[in-house]
């Protein structure tokens, strides 16, 4: 038997394939509704009289309609709950308990194009990755430094070779994890072997340091890398988590390369989990990733060919204002396998290419060259300059003070635009602000940071709420608070107390400068609108 489908544009749907065992489909899917928006039954959901909208509703089941034969159920749910808790809550959302059921697997997203409106989605994507490397009209090869073991000179002439090569992106094994120190040292010497490379090609290979660890050390790890002027990181979000590696790649303005370890649970199974693109490609690019690296057809982890091309064509699918991120297929790579994946992933593609281009022969100069022949002979290459690489910041653990400079500048500390207009919605406008980072985005080991914002006469910010505390002190000038429907005057010294989730707004009505300094958790959640 069939329910029904009806039309929900405002709430976020998701839809599963079932395969009960002792119930019926219609059954199972009302119990989902109920385990993932208020794990009660429904008679406690009837005796308590919660509002409308709250609890899930099953908006559609077709029995048969489903991979395998299962039964297709859509379900939609309340998006306030992803709207105030980011990337972790939508994770929670559609997929938390229910993930313990057997016979349900998460096939589905669609999303309110409010709700894609308040994800960063991959801060790079395909354009600034290649705008990063100068290299357009062809697939990009990437390698990795491996095995673990081996000795960090090893490693470091290994980067080097490749570099000179002209590979396009090496990262560091997944397996490559030591103590901090240990790690700054390998991580200078390879960056510095490929830095070397890149000024005798006078191209630009990416070297990408894998960062794990507890937050306190991933963070240091994440500030260390942008310290260094390095273009991005390999992380590993199905173990350190989504949320978390997203912040901080956005916070240091990094390229994120996601690594599928850990993620093998979610996709083996056809009957549970998550469907291969769904979580190779829709959520990982929605947490950030710019580079998704998933196990491609015919190598060591075998998905089919329309599993991988499904991925594929969902990290380049329109979606909101998020940009297109790179499929990354690897696995198993070899030589002999180039040229059905340049056939199968076209030019906006990263081949990873580990094992078998280094035990390729010993002089992986030379092989990397001999690989990057067969992708050229695939595709029209055209090289343009790279994107100059950014200059190492000062040493992270050295002591910094920023000199006050007239107009309320800071040496070091450019100002920047307030946000990215771009991605934001109406309800979220501003006008007339501009921002200069102080404290906590430049390898400060800190849990808040330091912004001043000004507002030019006639000028606002954003009418918006989020869940982190905000604390706003005047500088110069003269303002006014918008908050809750009251208005409060704010000159130089007052201090002003931003609760969670309370709608807010800051507005120049008078003839001069209205400056203020703003304190904020380093962690934090996206403002949305109120």
């Amino acid at each position: 038997m069939s329910t029904p489908a009806r039309t929900t544009p405002h709430r976020i749907v998701a839809t599963y394939d079932l395969h009960p065992t002792d119930t019926a489909a219609d059954t199972l899917a009302a119990a989902i509704a109920l385990e993932q928006s208020v794990e009660v039954p429904q008679s406690l959901v009837d005796a308590v009289g919660l509002p409308p909208g709250v609890v899930g509703e099953v908006e559609e089941v077709d029995v048969g309609a489903g991979a395998g034969g299962a039964a297709r159920a859509r379900l939609s749910y309340d998006p306030s709950v992803v709207e105030a808790g980011g990337v972790p809550a939508l994770l929670n959302l559609v997929f938390g308990n229910v993930s313990m059921m057997p016979g349900v697997r998460l096939v589905d997203l669609s999303f309110p194009e409010h709700v894609l409106a308040g994800f960063d989605g991959p801060r790079h994507g395909v354009a600034g990755v290649r705008a990063l490397v100068g290299v357009h009209g062809r697939p990009l090869l990437a390698t990795a430094l491996k095995p673990r073991g081996v000795s960090v000179d090893r490693l470091a002439e290994m980067a080097g070779a490749f570099a000179r090569g002209g590979g396009d992106i090496v990262k560091d094994d997944q397996n490559l994890i030591d103590g901090f120190e240990t790690f700054k040292d390998r991580v200078r010497r390879c960056a510095d072997a490929v830095d070397d490379a890149n000024q005798r090609t006078g191209r630009r290979c990416l070297y990408l340091p894998h960062v794990t660890g507890p937050l306190p050390a991933l963070e240091r790890r994440f500030e260390y890398v942008a310290r260094l002027g390095l273009p991005g990181v390999l992380a590993a979000p199905f173990i350190a988590g989504f949320g978390i590696n997203r912040s901080l790649a956005r916070d240091h303005d990094l390229v994120l390369m996601a690594h599928p370890t850990f993620a093998g649970g979610h996709f083996i199974s056809r009957r549970e989990g998550i469907d291969h693109g769904l979580v190779f490609g829709t959520l990982l690019r929605i947490a950030g990733a710019d580079i998704s690296i998933f196990p491609n057809a015919g190598g060591r982890f075998e998905l089919a060919r329309e599993d991988c091309a499904d991925i594929a064509d969902r990290l380049g699918a329109p979606l909101g204002p998020m940009r297109p991120a790179w499929p990354c297929p690897a696995g198993g790579m070899s030589l002999a396998h180039l040229p059905r994946m340049c056939a199968d992933y076209g030019h906006d593609a990263v081949l990873l290419i580990g094992g078998a281009l280094i035990g390729h022969g010993e002089d992986l100069e030379s092989s990397t060259r001999t690989f990057l022949d067969v992708i050229r002979a695939e595709s029209n290459e055209r090289l343009e300059p790279p994107q100059p690489q950014r200059e190492p910041a000062l040493d992270a653990e050295a002591p910094r003070v920023l000199k006050h400079r007239p107009e309320f500048e800071w040496t070091d500390r450019p100002s920047s635009a307030y946000k990215d207009a771009r991605n934001l919605a109406d309800a979220l406008a501003f006008k007339g602000v501009r921002r200069v980072e102080l404290v906590g985005r430049f390898g400060e080991r800190s849990s808040t940071d330091l912004r001043y914002f000004e507002i030019e006469p006639g000028g606002y910010s954003s009418l918006e709420k989020h869940v982190h505390t905000h604390i706003v002190i005047g500088a110069r000038g003269h303002g006014v608070l918008v908050l809750g429907g009251r208005r409060e005057t704010l000159g130089p010294m007052d201090v002003a107390c931003i609760g969670p989730l309370e709608a807010h707004q800051l507005r120049n009505e008078s003839s001069e400068p209205f400056g203020f300094f703003c304190v904020v958790d380093h962690d934090r959640d996206r403002p949305s609108a109120p």
